[in-house]
C-alpha cells in the first residue's frame, strides 16, 4: 500500500513539473572557396543574424506564425541588413548554428515529454573580408 501511495504521490508531482530539451546543430562553411590568393583584410569579425519562431503543438495549425522564407534565410538577411556587403567584400567562416528548445511535460514514469512549444532559432555568423 506504501508503494502505490508512493507511486501516486510521484505521478502527481511530476505531472505539474515543466520539461525544457535543448537540441544543437550547426554547420561551418570555411574559407576554402574564397579567392586566397588575392590580397584581403578583414573589415568585420563574427557578425552575426538571427531568426526564431516558435511552434505550438496543441494549436490549430492556421493560428500560427509561419515563417514563409526559411529560417536560415531570413537570418542570413538580418545579417546582411545590419552588415551590407560593399564592392569587393565577401563572407568567410560562415557558421550555421539551430537551436530547438522543446518545453512540455512529462508523460508519467515513462520518460516520454508531451511538447507544449517546440523553438527554433538559427544563428548565421560570419566574417567580412575585403579583396584589395
Amino acid at each position: 500500500m506504501k508503494t502505490i501511495k508512493l507511486i501516486l504521490l510521484s505521478t502527481i508531482l511530476l505531472a505539474g513539473c515543466s520539461v525544457s530539451i535543448q537540441t544543437y546543430d550547426f554547420i561551418h562553411h570555411g574559407s576554402e572557396s574564397l579567392n586566397t590568393s588575392s590580397s584581403f583584410k578583414y573589415v568585420e569579425q563574427n557578425v552575426t543574424g538571427k531568426a526564431k519562431t516558435t511552434y505550438y503543438p496543441q494549436k490549430w495549425r492556421k493560428n500560427q506564425d509561419k515563417e514563409t522564407d526559411g529560417l536560415i534565410s531570413t537570418a542570413k538577411q538580418n545579417l546582411f541588413d545590419m552588415y551590407p556587403l560593399e564592392n569587393n567584400q565577401a563572407l568567410a567562416n560562415v557558421s550555421i548554428d539551430v537551436i530547438t528548445t522543446t518545453k512540455g511535460k512529462p508523460a508519467g514514469l515513462s520518460g516520454v515529454v508531451i511538447p507544449d512549444a517546440i523553438t527554433v532559432e538559427v544563428v548565421v555568423s560570419a566574417d567580412i573580408i575585403e579583396y584589395y
